[in-house]
Order: C-alpha cells, then sequence, then structure tokens
C-alpha cells in the first residue's frame, strides 16, 4: 500500500477522527515521502503533523478486524475559509477539476451528529450549512429520502431547524454574521474587509458565536438526557 496515490483532502482515521491532509514533501536524504497534515476542524492556531508515507497506508487491527489506517472522504468539501486559511500559512489549496458532480454523489460521506466535541458539532453546522439545506430541500422537493437514510434525515433536519430557531432567538446578535460567512460564502478576510474589521477582530467574533451555539448544543443534550456526539471506538 505504500505505492497508494495521496491526495489532498479529508481523511477519516481508524478511530473516527477526521484530518486535512495538505501535502506530500519528500526527504532529501533517504527519499521517503512525508504527509504532511493538520487536525480536523482547525484549531485556532495551526499546528501540522508529518507521517512517513508508508506509516499513513498501513492498516490496522480493531476487534480482529482489519481497517485502513487513514481512509479518504472524497466526498467531503474543503471550505474556502480553510483554503484562505492554508494560503496565509505558506501552502497551496487544493486543485480541483472543473466538473459538476450529482448531488447524489456529494451526499455519501456527509455524517450527521458525529462530532467530538460540541465546539466541533457548532463548526459542523455552520460549515456545513448550504450543503445540508440543500439536501433538505432536495428530500422534500422529491418527497422521499434522496442520497440520505431516513434516520440520517431526521438528524439533518434537527440540526437545521436548531440552527435555525437559535438565530432568531438567543444567538440574534450573530445571525448577519452568520448568513454574510455561512449562507453568502464570504471568507474571513473579505468579511473583514466588507465590516472595515481588521482579521483578529473577525476570528475573535467567530469564535465567541462557535462557542455560544457549542453551549446551547451542550444544554440541549443535558435537558434530553441524549448526547449527539460520536461515541469513542472501544478496542
Amino acid at each position: 500500500m505504500a505505492g497508494r496515490r495521496i491526495c489532498a483532502g479529508y481523511y477519516r482515521q481508524y478511530d473516527g477522527k477526521v484530518v486535512y491532509v495538505v501535502s506530500l514533501a519528500t526527504d532529501a536524504d533517504i527519499g521517503e515521502e512525508t504527509v504532511i497534515w493538520t487536525t480536523y476542524p482547525f484549531a485556532d492556531v495551526p499546528k501540522y503533523f508529518t507521517s512517513s508515507k508508508k506509516s499513513f497506508c498501513a492498516f490496522v487491527e480493531i476487534d480482529g478486524e482489519r481497517r485502513a489506517k487513514y481512509k479518504r472522504l472524497t466526498n467531503m468539501k474543503i471550505s474556502a475559509a480553510a483554503i484562505e486559511r492554508l494560503e496565509d500559512e505558506g501552502f497551496r489549496g487544493p486543485v480541483r477539476k472543473r466538473q459538476r458532480r450529482q448531488l447524489e454523489e456529494e451526499y455519501d460521506s456527509r455524517e450527521y451528529q458525529q462530532s467530538l466535541s460540541y465546539l466541533a458539532y457548532a463548526k459542523d453546522l455552520c460549515e456545513n450549512y448550504n450543503f445540508d439545506r440543500s439536501k433538505y430541500r432536495l428530500c422534500i422537493k422529491e418527497k422521499g429520502f434522496a442520497a440520505i437514510t431516513r434516520s440520517d434525515f431526521a438528524k439533518l433536519k434537527e440540526d437545521l431547524q436548531f440552527l435555525d430557531n437559535a438565530l432568531k432567538t438567543v444567538l440574534s446578535e450573530y445571525r448577519t454574521y452568520f448568513r454574510e460567512r455561512f449562507v453568502d460564502g464570504l471568507s474571513i478576510r473579505k468579511y473583514a474587509e466588507a465590516h472595515g474589521l481588521n482579521r483578529g477582530s473577525v476570528d475573535y467574533l467567530q469564535k465567541k458565536f462557535f462557542t455560544a451555539l457549542a453551549q446551547l448544543l451542550k444544554e440541549r443534550d443535558e435537558a434530553e438526557g441524549k448526547c449527539r456526539l460520536s461515541q469513542p471506538v472501544k478496542n
């Protein structure tokens, strides 16, 4: 498997965590390829890691089952904000082929209520809002479950309704920010320019918003006695 092609993009570890592969590099002394990656959701202060390609492409055994150490999430999209962050750090953003994909193909790898923390849950809801809303509307239009299971559709609907209601009530002060950033698709840089702010101010605003939304998600689970986070894999 060392000959496996590794491309920039999202990969899921065998334990359920998601990482983003930024690029590959070659060791100048021994000629061995190295994978450069970072954790997802992206941290406020970027931190990058390296793994040998041999290690990255290896397999692990969990409960007697052989699994790939990293499995590529081919249809999980990187946001414009994330691309901007990579470019600011000196990395090239992903090179995309100019071809139209069917919605059904793009929906395959989207998972719901599987984040590792409430902060990650909040970021996931916002960054996938347009994508999830389009999927929801398609299901309603088709009067069926288009490329989604019944249980995932229930989670999708629940998440959209919760976020929309929160923005109309408790989080109403962030409604304009949310619309411009996650509906209209402005990057942090473009939002800052549009409002005469510096990037640090917008980063702080986003952190406050994500933190407030994460707290609401946690309070909802506590009130209902239910956990909507990913459960750890038992070795």
